[in-house]
């Protein structure tokens, strides 16, 4: 969905129709569940609610913490299949809505292609072809290995120092001519409306806006997406969070989060 507000809606309005609904009439209460849940997802991906026409600046996924996920969780299968990050995420969201529920239920949920055709209506074989088609897109998602996580965690820790204390010289080893930094203000608050590229321009751009950050606020680093990220606090409240893509030992992409409403459930629980 790219919004972790519209999934809970979705799941909530599924779990009230079926309090609503007699149990004799359901043979399979399982597959019918997933089947309404599919059915919102695709009416609200096709809805013109969702027109990203109007979006203000780059649009990016929510991003959620995924820190002291657990591992019966059912969210631990989707950060080991490494399609949480925010590279993962923006690639899914480039899938149709079909691409993207065949792929996750088979690749995230395990559900056998028989299972997946029934609740989007699609033969066993088409699903299987929409399954290879999907992962072919893909493409290869970040490696999250335990030597490559501490690897990234050590850059965005390093990348956090800089952001503290206005290290020019570590931001320019940190970030290369290739690198582009992408804000997702959402017209609530001020950001970049364009991607801005290179490692030049980027440090330009947070010298220039360095004296706004708020007084005091602090980088926190943490598990985003499934993978090392930072949140930028100020007292309790998260108003910034930062992903990347990585690159070796630089940052090929560089995402910041900023508009509240996709950081609302950062602070909900404080």
């Amino acid at each position: 969905m790219g919004s972790i507000a519209e999934a809970e809606d979705i799941v909530h309005d599924v779990f009230l129709s079926w309090e609503e609904k007699p149990p004799h009439q359901v043979c399979d209460a399982k597959a019918y569940l997933c089947k309404m849940v599919h059915n919102r997802c695709v009416d609200y991906i096709r809805s013109p609610r969702r027109d990203r026409e109007r979006y203000v600046g780059p649009w990016l996924p929510e991003p959620i913490d995924t820190t002291y996920v657990q591992e019966y969780d059912p969210m631990e299968s989707i950060v080991w299949k490494e399609s949480l990050s925010t590279a993962g995420l923006l690639l899914l969201q480039q899938l149709s809505a079909i691409e993207r529920i065949v792929f996750l239920l088979h690749e995230v949920f395990h559900y056998r292609f028989d299972e997946i055709a029934e609740i989007v209506d699609k033969s066993t074989v088409n699903c299987r072809q929409i399954f290879h088609r999907a992962k072919k897109s893909l493409g290869n998602l970040p490696e999250r290995s335990p030597e490559v996580i501490e690897k990234k965690a050590a850059l965005a820790e390093r990348f956090a120092e800089a952001l503290m204390t206005a290290n020019i010289e570590l931001l320019i080893e940190l970030l290369s001519s290739e690198t582009v930094l992408y804000q997702d203000g959402g017209g609530k608050v001020k950001a970049a409306l364009r991607p801005i590229k290179g490692s030049d321009l980027i440090i330009r751009f947070f010298v220039a806006v360095a004296p706004e950050f708020p007084p005091g606020y602090r980088c926190v680093t943490c598990e985003i997406n499934g993978m090392p990220g930072i949140r930028l606090v100020i007292g309790e409240m998260t108003f910034a969070v930062v992903t990347f893509d990585y690159l070796q030992n630089q940052l090929s992409n560089v995402y910041v989060v900023m508009n509240p409403e996709k950081l609302s459930h950062f602070n909900r629980m404080k």
